[in-house]
């Protein structure tokens, strides 16, 4: 008996241990409106969303799940957390589904990159991660979306396509975006597109759109009244923004960019235009 007492404690203490531990780890993770900030900043890899327009939202709560064992950062590589672990088992499904529907709304729409390629094949486009940098223009801010740069710093020379099925939600003159134009998904997301050097002719407010449609080319616009450029170099700021709570919060474009840099469309016929 004390044999068998023995091996039973022997197999039984490192499962309950796991059992506790994972119980205390699980009571501590945040819900997602204890955790705007961090959601925000979007540090998951771009290989880990790989798909994401396909998946169902299972697969939204498994990167929910992960997003969490890892504490807000999916690496490259990582792997998945298994759900027949503590961690897996034990976390509530009601704290995952906050952030499986807030990854949802920003991945599930997003089909394209919003640059369209250059039909000649002379010139790029390239962009860093400038999420939370310092802006001054308009008072102390920091920058809430990412920034993609032209090779040739050419107004209106890159076509800028929607990344998204939606509607067109706001069109015109912003301060600091200068002519923009905002696209509403079907999912909730909104895609905010500034810095243009003119729009494209059919689209107004309430007009539809589809993924890869063009929107209007890449500019300089804006830091000033109505009809400013020059104020920065050409680019496209892209922003991304959903509802959490009461609230609509903007959050990182990078790695979703990221995703679909290789998906760029050709607009073939489209006569671009020269706004130098």
């Amino acid at each position: 008996m004390k044999a068998a007492a023995c091996l039973a404690l022997f197999f039984l203490t490192p499962v309950l241990t796991g059992l506790v531990m994972n119980l205390v780890w699980v009571s501590e993770e945040p819900s997602l409106m204890e955790d705007v900030g961090r959601f925000r900043e979007m540090k998951v890899a771009a290989e880990r969303m790989e798909g994401c327009e396909n998946w169902n939202g299972k697969e939204y709560r498994k990167l929910a799940r992960d997003y969490l064992y890892y504490d807000g950062s999916i690496k490259q590589g990582m792997k998945s957390v298994s759900p027949f672990s503590w961690y897996g088992m034990l976390l509530p499904e009601d704290k995952v589904n906050g952030y499986a529907k807030a990854f949802q709304t920003v991945l599930s729409d997003v089909k394209c990159f919003p640059v369209a390629n250059d039909s000649q094949g002379k010139e790029t486009v390239n962009y860093e991660d400038s999420w939370g940098k310092s802006r001054n223009y308009g008072g102390k801010r920091i920058h809430e979306g990412t920034d993609i740069m032209t090779s040739n710093n050419v107004r209106g020379y890159f076509p800028v396509v929607s990344v998204s099925d939606g509607i067109v939600e706001k069109k015109g003159w912003l301060k600091l975006g200068g002519y923009r134009i905002g696209v509403r998904s079907a999912s909730g997301a909104y895609f905010y597109y500034a810095h243009l050097a003119n729009y494209s002719g059919e689209l107004e407010e309430g007009s539809k759109v589809k993924a890869g449609q063009l929107l209007g080319y890449m500019g300089d616009s804006g830091y000033g009244k109505e009809g400013t450029v020059g104020k920065f170099d050409v680019h496209l700021h892209f922003g991304i923004y959903i509802k959490i709570g009461k609230n609509e919060v903007s959050v990182n474009p990078y790695e979703v960019l990221n995703r679909v840099k290789k998906k760029r469309v050709s607009l073939v016929g489209i006569q671009k235009q020269n706004f130098a």
